[in-house]
Parts: structure tokens; sequence; C-alpha cells
């Protein structure tokens, strides 16, 4: 039998919900729209609530209606928007989360942790610190291990 790229990103979810599972978190924050998936999965195994943080760079959602050959294409003028203008927190997604004292912070990848810098700051300025966020990714290049707490290198993502 063979298991799908959805399957096997599932299970890394589940594996990272099991290494927060300890931590005790209230909630599950994740980074819209690749880590939806990923903090459903890992909220669903945690038995919490999951909340989005609609987060994007410039010109994703855009970029994102261009048909995928196409996109293809523009791959390189859509690296050097992201490297010019970082991601940016849609107004009014953190304001609706409740307060908490602990959550999980989960996305599907993270290369340079430039996405996650500007949740984890976000985050501490509604007064969830550093220290009360345990961050899963799938994915984790070299510029976001520092800021992740948990991730399972080789699996598919969603």
């Amino acid at each position: 039998m063979r298991i799908s790229g959805h399957d096997t990103a599932r299970a890394a979810a589940l594996e990272l919900a099991s290494r927060a599972r300890g931590f005790d978190p209230q909630a599950v924050l994740s980074i819209l729209t690749g880590g939806a998936e990923v903090g459903g999965a890992i909220a669903e195994a945690l038995g919490v609530p999951a909340y989005g943080l609609d987060l994007s760079y410039p010109w994703s959602r855009l970029a994102a209606r261009v048909p995928a050959p196409l996109r293809l294409g523009l791959w390189p003028l859509k690296e050097l928007a992201y490297r010019i203008g970082g991601p940016r927190l849609a107004g009014g997604s953190i304001d609706r989360l409740p307060r908490l004292e602990r959550a999980v912070l989960a996305d599907d990848s993270a290369s340079s942790g430039r996405t996650l810098r500007v949740a984890i700051e976000a985050l501490e300025r509604r007064g969830l610190p550093r220290g009360t966020l345990f961050v899963a990714v799938i994915r984790c290049g070299r510029g976001a291990e520092h800021l992740v707490d948990a991730h399972v290198t080789g699996h598919a993502v969603w």
C-alpha cells in the first residue's frame, strides 16, 4: 500500500503533537495558509482549539491566482519580492485570539524563519512571550532552527 504525501504529512503532524503534549498548550496557532492543516491535525491530536494567524508575503495572494505553469516561470521574481518585503500579519487575525498562557505555533515549513519571527513578535506584543510558545514545523531549514522547538525533517509538506 502506497502512502500519500497527505498521509505522510498527517503522520508528521501527529508526531509533532506528541512532542508538544508535555508543553500542555491551551491552543494551536497556525500560520495560514500552509500551516492550517498541520495546526489543525496537531490541535485535534491534543484536544485543543486551533486558530489561524493570517500572515502573507507581499503579492503572495495575487501570485496564487496565476496558473501553475506561469508561476514556475515567475518564481525568481517571487523570491526577489519575498527578500525585499517581509511577511505581514493581516489586520485582525491576532486580535480575535483568546487570552492564552501557552500555545503551539505551527507551520508546514520554515526555511529562513522570517514568517515565524513575525508571528512570534506579534504574539509577544499580544502577551504571549517566546517562552510560552512551542514552535513546531514539519520541515525546518538551517535559517529557522534557532526558532523551532520541534520539526520532522524529510516528510512531505501538505
